[in-house]
């Protein structure tokens, strides 16, 4: 009934139309059986229907725009590889824009077209799939990187120290600073502008041949 309410305050269809559509988005999210399931109780279904379920909702009244939160958080690898599958089938089918927000490269590799890297409420790199997980331009995205398991096994995780800072007063120079092994004393007192390298932007001074000079001229 979540469903189908969507449809019939935003489409204006009749209520029979609407249960008849939202048994066939339930179907399209990979719920078997979902003519009997539709009529179950949340607490009868497992966390990965219900999120099956939230999709249907999601794109009920055909968005243009889908905006999927960690939508494989608390679900196994199994799981979250058929999540995956079911966003990609959606969005050929619905013809859809995907915004996907997750802390898992993993994910990121399997199913982003083009890559914005957060810290500390800003995108502080931006480019395609390829251009981040391959030719990394920012030493946040190089630390992500270099943090993620390998099975070479001289492979050691690399940390990344400190802690990242207070967004209830955000830095007004750069959110990495305190945290950048390459950090220089303008990374402190100025907000870094974005660097463009075709359409693979970075927002470092390290890209910015004024501060190089700088901190040389400091030293």
């Amino acid at each position: 009934w979540q469903i189908a309410e969507t449809m019939i305050v935003h489409q204006g269809i009749d209520k029979p139309s609407a249960w008849k559509n939202a048994i066939a988005l339930m179907t399209e999210t990979g719920i078997q059986d979902a003519a009997i399931k539709a009529r179950q109780y949340p607490f009868e279904f497992s966390g990965g229907m219900l999120q099956r379920v939230a999709i249907a909702m999601a794109i009920a009244s055909k968005p243009k725009l889908l905006i999927a939160d960690e939508p494989t958080t608390a679900l196994d690898v199994t799981l979250q590889q058929q999540m995956l599958d079911i966003l990609q089938n959606l969005q050929r089918h619905h013809n859809l824009s995907i915004i996907l927000i997750t802390h898992d490269l993993g994910v990121v590799a399997r199913i982003a077209d083009s890559v914005g890297v957060m810290y500390a409420g800003q995108i502080i790199e931006y480019g395609s799939r390829e251009q981040i997980l391959k030719e990394a331009a920012h030493p946040y995205t190089i630390s992500l990187k270099q943090a993620l398991p390998s099975r070479d096994k001289k492979h050691r995780l690399k940390n990344i120290p400190g802690t990242p800072p207070e967004l209830i007063n955000p830095p007004q120079a750069c959110g990495f600073a305190s945290r950048c092994e390459q950090c220089m004393n303008i990374c402190h007192q100025c907000m870094p502008p974005l660097h463009a390298d075709g359409l693979h932007y970075s927002r470092c001074w390290l890209h910015d041949p004024r501060a190089i000079k700088r901190a040389e001229a400091e030293q």
